[in-house]
């Protein structure tokens, strides 16, 4: 496996007065996001309001792009899609890329991007392993692949719903599928991408 460093630079590692009571949690969403929306964000800010409401300390908050492996219908290139999140997080305070997933040269579990994130920040001291807990965050569509037989390891006594006042139904497919039936394209302009009509 290909060793890439963990970002930190976002993470507020000094707990808060008011916050903190029950630990410090890291969020991670595992996901083509292709492309990442603002949805993606608004979940990270629902959730970290949520758990702070419960009692927990809010460290930061992990973007993990899959692998090319993952062989999605109309997956962009790993390096492009690592690029678009880099793009939407540089307005958060709290929320990182974590290209570690999607340099590797397979498909990797969401266990184990879990494990390894926890095992780095653990490692180099920036939290502690006997309170820190890594939460998956995810929306509806990956929720709703929990009750496939075999994909995932039984847990519900761990997850915590959290609803959007607001309805969504911005999906990354979604607009990826829009796009290429309106006949759209994505370039590169000077660093950014862009969606162009033919």
């Amino acid at each position: 496996m290909e060793e890439v460093p963990l970002p930190g630079d976002k993470l507020s590692i000094e707990p808060r007065r008011d916050g903190g009571t029950r630990g410090g949690v890291v969020l991670v969403a595992t996901g083509s996001f292709n492309p990442p929306t603002y949805m993606h964000l608004r979940m990270f800010e629902l959730a970290k309001d949520e758990l702070q409401q419960r009692g927990y300390y809010v460290l930061g908050g992990y973007m993990s792009p899959v692998n090319d492996a993952y062989k999605k219908k109309d997956l962009l290139p790993a390096a492009h899609r690592v690029h678009f999140c880099e793009l939407a997080c540089k307005s958060s305070s709290f929320v990182m890329v974590d290209p570690w997933e999607a340099m590797q040269k397979g498909y990797q579990r969401t266990l184990t991007v879990l494990s390894r994130i926890r095992n780095s920040l653990c490692r180099d001291g920036l939290a502690d392993q006997g309170s820190l807990k890594v939460m998956l965050l995810c929306g509806s569509d990956l929720l709703e692949s929990f009750s496939t037989p075999g994909v995932w390891i039984p847990d519900q006594d761990n997850i915590i719903s959290v609803d959007e006042i607001v309805p969504n139904q911005i999906s990354s497919s979604r607009v990826f599928t829009i796009m290429r039936l309106n006949d759209f394209f994505v370039i590169n302009i000077y660093g950014l991408w862009t969606a162009i009509s033919r």
